[in-house]
């Protein structure tokens, strides 16, 4: 897999947790959610992107219907 920002095959994999909200004062009253993806960091450029669970990518789908 390459880096899709500068091509570099310097990539490396770790574990995380992202805190999510949503945006704007609607909901305020929401809580956040604490999610634990897999994050892909490019050690040349930077350029990182995290990839959701299959268990928790329908905890933000039921999120934007309400």
């Amino acid at each position: 897999m390459l880096c899709k920002k500068c091509g570099s095959d310097q990539l490396a994999e770790y574990g995380s947790e992202i805190n999510l909200h949503s945006l704007g004062h609607a909901d305020l009253d929401k809580q956040a959610l604490l999610l634990f993806p897999k994050l892909t960091v490019c050690l040349k450029c930077g350029f990182t992107e995290f990839t959701l669970s299959e268990s928790e990518l329908p905890l933000l789908q039921n999120r934007a219907e309400t």
